[in-house]
């Protein structure tokens, strides 16, 4: 098999949410036919609605300034599939993708021709079974695994962990996980093993019960930031935070923070917290303190020099949005004109409500997907705002025309979703060269 073939393939799979079906039985026949690869290395496991891409970046860039060698698993992708699974610093090559994905294949071939295997693996799950079959070849120490959708029913809770991480519990996935915080946190909750530490940095108070409920029942340690955790932000500089933080093993003075937002604060709490708990690979301080300084987490508070300061950050539920939100009335900036595109599925009225008052001029935009939310209706659910909206038939005449209409003082901001900072992360990047 080579790379086109591999990419053809994960086309033919269809939809990664649409096609989703929750289960961990293809999963465990096909890592069991593989060698159970994800039994080979510990694993850091994270769930949650909101930050578990960024403690897991977090987390990995600590253990790897320790020394230790390490596997990356998360999703979505922005622009190649290949920037899911990494071992250390490099994304897998197009040449080893092809290599594993070609044994991949070969084995649900011969599960699915001898009845083992009810139907072929979604496109979720033949990654998450690329990722452990690199991550072992690889002889990975530690692999940081990041739930893909919920927890208990995700393909990548197939796993032995040593430590599990729940950063948060909100509304999302509504249809799949559940239309209370406590469903939607049971699910989340149910990547917790008995006696395996649990690190929690869940707010809301039904997520905080259910949680602790699941660990009681699995005689799990449960840490919760709220609880246990002191986190200040001393001082920010250009949008990212120094903070002091004392956990229950340590203490630490002036920790700089890579990823921009206060929000970060917390997540490096939860990172640090998890990091500390894992019981096979010890981190010395100076690692924690390297790590979080060198974490890089593309698309999520991410500013660029293009035609126009451009800010692109991957907000795409209520909660996100508020994020955002909090960080731009934080920087007081003078102008802003918003590019706006969502999935069908998400609270879109919520997200704009929080978002659209701070906008100059807003570029509704669709996405290239088929569960997008086009720009009529996303109008329509914001009517007060509809004399600052434009509506763009793609996502890139959206951005040049907010960067044309932008003020050379103002700031261009494109959220909404993941989805849409792949579509336009290369556009800005490349834009952003021209003028260095």
């Amino acid at each position: 098999m080579n790379y086109p073939q591999v990419i053809d393939l994960l086309a033919r799979r269809g939809n990664e949410v649409q096609g989703m079906h929750l289960g961990l039985h293809r999963m465990v026949r096909i890592l069991d036919a593989l060698g159970n690869p994800h039994h080979l290395f510990p694993v850091l496991h994270i769930a949650g609605t909101n930050g578990k891409g960024s403690v897991a970046a977090m987390s990995e860039s600590i253990l790897r300034h320790a020394g230790w060698k390490t596997g990356l698993y998360t999703s979505p992708h922005l622009l190649r599939v290949e920037e899911r699974i990494c071992v250390g610093n490099s994304v897998i090559g197009a040449r080893r993708l092809a290599h594993t994905a070609g044994r991949v294949v070969t084995v649900e071939n011969a599960l699915l021709k001898s009845g083992r295997m009810d139907r072929p693996l979604t496109y979720f799950e033949f990654l998450t079974a690329c990722a452990f079959d690199h991550f072992a070849a690889s002889a990975i120490q530690i692999a940081v695994v990041e739930v893909g959708l919920g927890g208990r029913l995700d393909a990548t809770n197939v796993v032995r962990p040593q430590v599990c991480v729940i950063t948060g519990v909100s509304y999302d996935h509504r249809q799949i996980l559940g239309n209370t915080i406590h469903e939607i946190a049971i699910e989340k909750a149910g990547i917790i093993k008995p006696g395996v530490p649990v690190i929690s940095g869940c707010r809301a108070r039904a997520a905080r019960s259910a949680i602790a409920k699941v660990a009681r029942e699995r005689t799990a340690p449960l840490l919760e930031i709220s609880r246990d955790f002191d986190v200040e932000i001393i001082r920010r500089t250009r949008g990212r935070c120094i903070i002091d933080l004392t956990t229950p093993s340590s203490s630490y003075r002036q920790l700089r923070i890579g990823l921009a937002g206060a929000h970060q604060a917390r997540n490096a709490a939860i990172a640090v917290g998890a990091v500390e708990a894992l019981q096979e690979l010890a981190v010395k301080r100076s690692a924690v303190r390297r790590g979080l300084a060198a974490t890089k987490w593309p698309g999520r508070m991410d500013f660029y020099q293009a035609r126009r300061r451009t800010l692109m950050d991957g907000a795409h539920n209520p909660e996100g949005a508020g994020i955002l939100r909090t960080y731009l009335l934080d920087q007081r900036e003078s102008e802003i004109h918003l590019v706006f595109g969502v999935m069908g599925d998400k609270d879109a009225a919520r997200m704009g409500s929080l978002l659209f008052p701070l906008a100059a001029r807003i570029h509704l935009t669709p996405l290239a997907s088929p569960r997008s939310m086009l720009p009529p209706a996303l109008a329509a659910g914001s009517p007060r705002a509809r004399h600052r909206m434009c509506l763009h038939s793609c996502a890139r005449d959206a951005l040049r025309a907010a960067w044309e209409g932008c003020p050379e003082n103002g700031l261009v901001v494109v959220t909404g979703s993941l989805y849409l900072i792949g579509e336009l992360l290369e556009t800005v990047r490349k834009e952003s060269g021209r003028r260095h």
